[in-house]
Formats: structure tokens, sequence, C-alpha cells
């Protein structure tokens, strides 16, 4: 595995949390291949699937739900990716916050990725986002 490899791979789970951040939907939906999946595990501990968003288009409107939130802020805690050839596989582990009103769910994220080179740019092929488990706190402001 090259570094440059690795480093757009960080670069691509990077601009995910980014752009998610922003809800920019169909910003984050750009960021896999045509026919990715994004595939939810959204009750914790994250074993139960949820939801499965085909293709750009599906993954750009479950996305807008986020908009309902006042904020949200991912952090990335960990990331590991092995790149064989055009392919690759990761592990990211995430503290994401979603601010609705003075509450704050925070929830603890586990995703499992698998990437693809596509036009010379790394792509999301396949991302399971697992929610391990979650909290709500008060926030002011």
């Amino acid at each position: 595995m090259s570094s440059a490899d690795r480093a757009a791979i960080r670069d691509l789970v990077e601009s995910y949390a980014l752009a998610v951040d922003r809800a920019a939907a169909v910003e984050v939906a750009a960021l896999f291949v045509p026919d990715g999946d994004l595939v939810l595990f959204m009750v914790p501990p994250g074993e139960m699937q949820t939801a499965l968003r085909h293709g750009r288009a599906e993954i750009a409107t479950a996305l807008q739900t986020l908009t309902r939130y006042r904020a949200t802020h991912h952090t990335i805690s960990s990331f590991r990716t092995v790149v064989d050839g055009d392919r690759a596989t990761g592990e990211t582990r995430c503290e994401a916050h979603h601010v609705d009103g003075t509450e704050d769910k925070v929830l603890y994220l586990h995703y499992l990725d698998e990437f693809a080179r596509a036009d010379a740019d790394w792509r999301f092929a396949r991302r399971e986002v697992h929610a391990r488990w979650s909290a709500t706190v008060t926030v002011d402001g």
C-alpha cells in the first residue's frame, strides 16, 4: 500500500465527515461510486440493519434528513485501511454529535468501508454505519 493511497483514502473519510456536518447531502453522495451502498445499523449496539441506500440519489435523499438538526459534529477518533490494487477496505471510529434544541444526541459510530479507485480518485463502494451506543446531553447556546 502506498502512503499516497492511504492519505487519499483518509482524506475521503474526513471529507465525508465534513460534508455531513455541512448537511451537504449531494456532496456526500458524490464521495461514493455511482452504484455505491450506504448501509445503516442505527439502533445500538449496531447489529441490526435499519436501512440500505443504493446509488448516489438514494444516498443524497437519506442524508437530507440531517437538516433537521441545528448542528452536527463528527470527530474521527481512529482509522485504518488496507489497499489491494484498486480496491481497499477500512475501519473508522467516530463520535457524532447531533444537536436539536438544547439536546445533543451523541453517537459512537463504527464505520466498515469498502473503497474503489474510480477515475484515479478513491470513492466509497460500500459504507456501513454501525451505532454502537448513544447518549443524550444537555447543551447551552
